[in-house]
């Protein structure tokens, strides 16, 4: 069990645990920026391929389209079959890379922006949810209904 700090000794703790909570804050914002970041970058590579890919596919219709009128047999046939090919791959890449950046566009929902939004709220006296929720409502519901003891809760214990 560790010892019980005094009054005088929690008081000249709380400026560095303010300067080491805004810190941590900062690192996870910046940590979940890079990530959003990361998928946008990959979504837009993935778009960039398809587009490349789009460009041999277009080569390859006109192709399959002068080898139509010039030899009305295989060889167009043939074009026909590997423009399809290519119009697929282009497909699968443009709707993986549309998927990645709609996912990741949206920078309104960070975590590190709702932590740093709470410990504001905390430093100014308005306590965990200024919101009006229920600071428990950020637990998981497991944990929720069984205490630290593993009893069960009832409605109105502060466990």
């Amino acid at each position: 069990m560790t010892p019980r700090k005094s009054l005088g000794d929690l008081l000249a703790e709380t400026p560095q645990m303010i300067v080491d909570l805004a810190k941590a804050e900062v690192q996870h914002l910046k940590e979940e920026l890079s990530e959003k970041a990361k998928g946008v970058g990959i979504g837009g590579a993935l778009l960039a391929a398809a587009a490349v890919v789009a460009i041999f596919l277009f080569s390859w219709l006109i192709y399959a389209g002068y080898q139509g009128l010039n030899v009305v047999f295989e060889p167009w046939l043939s074009a026909l079959i590997v423009s399809a090919v290519l119009l697929v791959i282009v497909a699968i890449l443009a709707l993986v890379g549309i998927q990645l950046i709609k996912k990741n566009k949206d920078f309104g929902d960070l975590e590190a922006v709702d932590s740093i939004k709470d410990d504001v709220n905390m430093v100014r006296g308005l306590g965990h949810a200024a919101d009006g929720t229920d600071p428990l409502d950020d637990l998981p519901t497991a944990a929720r209904a069984t205490g630290a003891s593993g009893a069960t809760r009832v409605e109105g214990d502060v466990r």
